[in-house]
């Protein structure tokens, strides 16, 4: 019972993990929606014009310049819908999957000695003993209470790291960085330097465990004056960001930006946020300060859940024993003539009417399948259903009777 109470934790746990990734995916999805969205308008307004995209970095860039996202007309890429089927995912996360985790494991100890009161039941019950004769159950050394322990997101055996370690594993997720120089030479004084095409995207977890995702595609015109020499002048084509986020006002944007810069050059613009965080220039800052003036969705949800570990003393011991003991008012005669003791024959009559009384003694161990050759064993863990149990020997089993 206690294995089976262990492994329907490490299915809870996993199906975490699963609706984890799907969240990151629906926040992803989310931003890539609204990225289009932004293009399409960029693109119709000819700020930056497409042929000059396409002139500077080739007609693919042009072609996917505004293009709207496969799919978007379906009302299942509608980003509501999206969001909607992200709130619900969430709801699933705390108020079915964690609950469930923490019932389980509150009664975990009382449905155990349950069900072996019920075993007993079922088998000293019989035409030829009585419902008296049951025998009376005693639990001794029993450390499966002490072998879990709650982990919070951060700790070691907690959801955070094992999440962003396993959404990694999907494409769709990773960063989202790529630059694209143009091969024309357009200023003399900085021959080394071109026009670049810089799109930047992630998909992250804040530090209250929600997701979010943010994407930009701006186009850096390079630039020469006598007053700061070579730069990049930034014309956003796209931008987006939902849910979390990770960047710091005046390191990563700004607030308010200015919508367009008929009334101020944007080198001076440029000078005045010069406190910009120095990585922000090497992405789309005036993208990004857009991006969250527009935020589709601010963060909500209660983030990541507690799952529940090995404890310090299930990490020395992963295992957990306990000891049962028997007693029973039957004597050894009213169970039926099933009941001998080896090398004792129906002569010896005496031991027919002595009282049962036995002890025995089980353990719950952690048990992966074998590694590969040369591969590292798997450490137990409240993640891989593989918990088994088994009879252990015990010093005070005492032999007698048996069907």
């Amino acid at each position: 019972m206690q294995a089976r109470q262990l492994n329907l934790l490490a299915y809870i746990h996993r199906a975490q993990l699963a609706h984890q990734v799907a969240m990151a995916h629906l926040a992803t999805l989310i931003a890539w929606q609204q990225l289009g969205l932004t293009q399409s308008r960029r693109r119709a307004m000819g700020n930056p014009p497409a042929f000059l995209i396409g002139r500077l970095f080739g007609p693919r860039f042009a072609q996917a310049y505004g293009a709207s996202p496969s799919g978007s007309s379906s009302d299942s890429y509608n980003p509501a819908a999206l969001q909607a089927s992200l709130k619900r995912h969430d709801s699933v996360v705390h108020r079915i999957l964690a609950e469930v985790a923490r019932q389980q494991w509150r009664r975990a100890v009382p449905l155990r000695d349950a069900h072996m009161a019920r075993v007993l039941q079922a088998n000293y019950v019989s035409s030829t003993s009585s419902r008296t004769g049951v025998p009376v159950m005693h639990v001794h050394d029993d450390n499966f209470p002490r072998l879990l322990a709650w982990q919070s997101p951060s700790d070691v055996q907690g959801l955070q790291a094992l999440t962003q370690t396993v959404t990694r594993r999907f494409a769709f997720l990773r960063p989202r960085d790529l630059t694209w120089a143009s091969a024309w030479i357009v200023q003399p004084r900085c021959p080394n330097t071109r026009h670049q095409l810089r799109r930047r995207g992630h998909t992250f977890l804040d530090a209250q465990g929600r997701w979010g995702a943010s994407d930009t595609l701006s186009f850096h015109a390079l630039r020469s004056n006598r007053w700061i020499g070579c730069y990049f002048r930034e014309y956003p084509m796209g931008w987006a960001t939902t849910g979390a986020t990770r960047w710091k006002r005046g390191r990563h944007y700004v607030e308010r930006p200015l919508a367009e810069f008929s009334s101020q050059d944007f080198w001076r613009w440029y000078s005045q946020h010069s406190g910009l965080h120095a990585g922000a220039w090497r992405n789309n800052p005036l993208a990004s300060s857009y991006a969250v003036r527009d935020r589709y969705a601010a963060p909500e949800g209660a983030g990541l859940p507690d799952v529940l570990g090995l404890s310090a003393q299930g990490l020395r011991q992963p295992n957990a024993r306990f000891r049962l003991s028997l007693r029973t008012s039957l004597a050894v005669s009213d169970l039926g003539q099933a009941w001998h003791i080896p090398r004792l024959g129906d002569a010896d009559a005496w031991w027919r009417a002595r009282r049962l009384a036995r002890v025995s003694a089980a353990e719950t161990y952690f048990a992966a399948p074998a590694a590969p050759t040369g591969g590292q064993a798997e450490l137990p863990s409240l993640f891989r259903p593989y918990w088994q149990a088994r009879l252990v020997a015990t010093n005070n089993v005492t032999h007698g009777a048996r069907p």
